[in-house]
């Protein structure tokens, strides 16, 4: 019998969650940090935490009934990355992070599940040549698509650990109010 913590999860949520945990592990600035037990040790729980307050500011954004803002999702990222980690992001990568995270909540919301096996896939890969725990090597041999590319389904090779100063609006239209766990 499941203990009583456990309650079930709505698959739409699920999908989302464990679409963040792919997010977050390709995150080159956050992977370093967890290998490295940067910010004062405890590095893993402070990932799973990451993972669980960034699912909660989504949760607040489907409970007010307003579109999720990726500026406000980069400033969490920054805050947590900071606080937790002792790190002073300066490549911009929490902008791609956070376009890339909304991008992937507007997908699941609507049950559309692709990006989120996509980056399972691409995970797994990773982990079986060796480079799952390896994140400088895996940033420079696994191409990254930028959110508008996973948008559109279409991989040209960017990568998520670079940094680049490109566009990285999350290109959803999505203005629905639906929640992600309607029954």
């Amino acid at each position: 019998m499941a203990p009583a913590s456990q309650q079930q999860i709505h698959p739409n949520k699920e999908a989302f969650i464990e679409g963040v945990d792919h997010i977050l592990s390709r995150w080159t600035a956050l992977e370093l940090a967890v290998q490295g037990d940067w910010g004062d040790g405890n590095t893993k729980e402070k990932r799973e935490d990451m993972v669980d307050e960034i699912v909660a500011f989504f949760d607040d954004a489907v409970r007010r009934k307003v579109k999720p803002e990726p500026l406000e999702l980069e400033d969490i990222l920054m805050a947590i990355m900071s606080d937790d980690f002792n790190i002073s992001l300066e490549d911009d990568s929490e902008k791609e992070v956070a376009a890339i995270l909304c991008v992937i909540f507007d997908e699941c919301k609507v049950g559309n599940f692709a990006t989120v096996d996509k980056l399972a896939d691409e995970r797994d890969a990773r982990e079986a040549q060796g480079v799952g725990n390896q994140a400088v090597q895996s940033s420079q041999t696994v191409g990254r698509p930028d959110a508008d590319e996973i948008a559109q389904g279409e991989d040209s090779g960017s990568e998520m650990e670079s940094g680049s100063e490109g566009d990285s609006e999350d290109g959803s239209e999505d203005d629905s109010d639906e929640e992600m766990e309607e029954d």
